[in-house]
C-alpha cells in the first residue's frame, strides 16, 4: 500500500510545528521537528517509488534512491545537518554536559527549518 500522501502530510505538519516551536523559543524541539519533517518527506518519496526504507538517516535514504532521482550535493548537505540533531536535540547525553536547550538557538533552529523546507520541496517535486 502506497502511503506517500500520508507521510508527506505529516512532514508538512512537522515543519509547521518546528516553526511554532522556534517562535516560542523551544529551539531544541524546532530542531527535532525539522529533522522529522525531512525524514518523513524522504520516506514519502521512497513510498511513492514503491520502495521501503529503514532507519532515520535522511542522507542515507536519499543516497539509496534510484539513479533516476538526482539528489544534489547541497541537498545531501542539508540532510546531513538534519541528521546531526536526531539524538542531540532530544537527549542530554547527546552532549558532554548540559541539556539540549542549552545548545540550540534561534539561528540554529531557523537554519534547520530551512534545510527541512529544502528536503520537503525536493521530495514533493519528485512525487507524481
Amino acid at each position: 500500500m502506497n502511503r506517500a500522501a500520508d507521510w508527506l502530510k505529516q512532514a508538512e505538519r512537522d515543519l509547521a510545528a518546528a516553526t511554532v516551536s522556534a517562535s516560542a523559543g523551544h529551539h531544541e524541539w524546532a530542531a527535532y521537528q525539522s529533522q522529522q519533517c525531512g525524514e518523513k518527506a524522504v520516506i514519502a518519496l521512497v513510498q511513492s517509488l514503491h520502495g521501503a526504507s529503514r532507519g532515520h538517516g535522511i542522507a542515507e535514504i536519499l543516497q539509496q534512491l534510484p539513479d533516476r532521482v538526482k539528489v544534489s550535493k547541497p541537498l545531501l548537505d542539508a540532510a546531513r545537518e538534519l541528521d546531526k540533531v536526531y539524538v542531540t536535540s532530544r537527549y542530554p547525553n547527546g552532549f558532554a554536559t548540559g541539556a539540549p536547550a542549552d545548545y540550540f538557538t534561534n539561528e540554529s533552529s531557523n537554519d534547520l527549518i530551512v534545510h527541512a523546507k529544502q528536503i520537503l520541496e525536493f521530495c514533493r517535486s519528485q512525487i507524481h
